[in-house]
């Protein structure tokens, strides 16, 4: 039956019912503090914003994945060879720090991949904890890192250059989800899909999880890194983008996508990767978004 729908009917079928029980947990691995105004066009300079570190521990039935590793074990070294002397007012994290790979220790808990949203310095730091895992990234976003977004505000050498990580190149497929051309649904159920989300990075993706009926989060990365922003349309502030957005005219559209999706379904909560203040609400791990 679905070979004989159209394209924008697949587009815009409900998600199927997960085969599993699907839900998840954000790991806080660190903080900073920035004015509302830094974080986007429009904001103010006097509201101060907490800006968050995080990877999203993801359940489906006995598998687990990390989307993006947050702060690492080794960030204090990774930020001090990497990150320039004129960048690190504007783009810090304070202590402590507390990696993924301690707090999934702690539980017991092992993950046998992790899916970039991208390879920037604040996402990628944990990948050398996590030897034995599989690091998904797509090849515009490989072919990205090994080329000219080397070096920030790109990825940091320090992060990804270790012989001992263990990539796994994957394509999004041409199967339309929702808005999105392409996508690569994890697990064939709908509970767990990858978009993409050029702009940022060539090769940025979400992840769009479904917990239930009308129960969903796009977790978006960096495309914006407020609600607010989403919610306004605003793009980073304007340094801010320049620097670390690797094309701006690609990163607004992602935005304008993101904030119709949200109109288009009302139960859609997208998560940027830093926004404590819609991360705070969650909860963060030990505790399970369900």
């Amino acid at each position: 039956m679905l070979c004989l729908l159209s394209a924008a009917a697949v587009a815009d079928a409900p998600p199927a019912a997960p085969d599993a029980a699907v839900s998840f947990s954000l790991v806080k691995t660190g903080h900073t503090h920035a004015p509302a105004a830094m974080i986007y066009s429009g904001g103010s300079f006097t509201q101060t914003l907490e800006v968050n570190h995080v990877a999203v521990l993801v359940r489906h039935g006995a598998d687990l994945f990390l989307f993006d590793s947050g702060l690492g074990r080794r960030i204090a070294q990774q930020y001090a060879e990497d990150m320039p002397w004129w960048a690190k007012p504007s783009f810090k994290y304070e202590p402590p720090v507390t990696p993924a790979r301690d707090q999934l220790d702690a539980a017991g808990l092992r993950v046998p991949r992790i899916i970039l949203s991208h390879s920037h310095w604040d996402h990628a730091s944990g990948l050398v904890d996590f030897p034995e895992a599989e690091v998904w990234v797509t090849p515009e976003e490989r072919a990205f890192d090994q080329g000219r977004g080397l070096g920030f505000p790109g990825a940091f050498p320090s992060q990804i250059g270790s012989p001992d990580i263990r990539w796994h190149v994957y394509r999004l497929q041409d199967r339309p989800q929702w808005s999105f051309a392409r996508s690569l649904d994890l697990y064939g159920d709908g509970s767990a899909v990858l978009v993409p989300l050029e702009g940022h990075t060539p090769g940025a993706v979400g992840l769009l999880l479904t917990l239930g009926p009308g129960r969903q989060y796009l977790f978006c990365g960096d495309t914006v890194w407020s609600a607010a922003a989403l919610q306004q349309a605003r793009p980073k502030f304007f340094l801010a983008s320049l620097i670390a957005d690797d094309d701006r005219a690609g990163t607004q559209r992602a935005i304008l996508q993101l904030r119709e999706l949200t109109r288009q379904h009302p139960g859609l909560v997208v998560v940027p990767a830093h926004d404590a203040a819609l991360q705070d609400p969650l909860g963060y791990f030990p505790q399970w978004v369900r």
